[in-house]
């Protein structure tokens, strides 16, 4: 009997743990640009392997990449050769073999990346998402992108754009300073109503 019920109690303190860690690793939802521009580093790079855990990097799992273009960093940043990350229980994350979209820090020769940072496949990307990454994304982040989760969702300033998370679509624009100095939504390359939102 004690030992059944210690199995009992067993599973609920895993069940419990599971729970807490699931809840520690959610993430905000935030627009492409938003994270492109608030990151330290943004690189294009092939995942060509993983290796086991690295025991002096606090067991991070390591992957060798080739690095394509650094999209947004210090040159340093071309001396790149891996990518690290947590366990997955400890909000890491998981990569195949491909070519990828990913943000984070950079230390020496490698950029350490989570589970709320940028981590697209390449191929599942759109062309006007592939171009906002390598070009559009960089010229709009003196822009201010701010998430909105009901409509109507409307600027409080020129220098901000709202992201309506309910939009599929949103997800390929990006917010560009126009002539008038005012920060607005670009699909791809026409400016979006943003009145039409505001009335939603």
């Amino acid at each position: 009997m004690g030992v059944t019920l210690l199995g009992v109690v067993l599973i609920f303190l895993s069940v419990g743990l599971n729970i807490q860690t699931a809840e520690s690793c959610r993430c905000f939802p935030q627009h492409p640009q938003h994270q492109f521009c608030t990151s330290e580093m943004v690189i294009l790079a092939d995942i060509t392997a993983k290796g086991g855990s690295v025991k002096d990097k606090n067991q991070l799992f390591r992957y060798k990449i080739k690095l394509i273009k650094v999209l947004k960093g210090s040159n340093n940043a071309k001396r790149i050769q891996y990518v690290y990350t947590n366990p997955q229980s400890s909000c890491g994350i998981t990569l195949d073999q491909g070519r990828y979209v990913l943000s984070g820090y950079q230390f020496k020769y490698g950029i350490e990346v989570g589970m709320c940072d940028l981590v697209k496949r390449w191929d599942l990307l759109s062309l006007t998402e592939q171009e906002n990454f390598k070009q559009t994304y960089k010229m709009g982040c003196d822009c201010t992108i701010s998430t909105c989760f009901e409509s109507p969702c409307c600027p409080q300033s020129k220098n901000e754009c709202l992201w309506e998370t309910n939009s599929p679509d949103s997800l390929e624009y990006a917010c560009l300073r126009d002539s008038d100095g005012i920060c607005s939504w670009y699909w791809p390359s026409s400016k979006v109503d943003e009145d039409a939102m505001c009335k939603a």
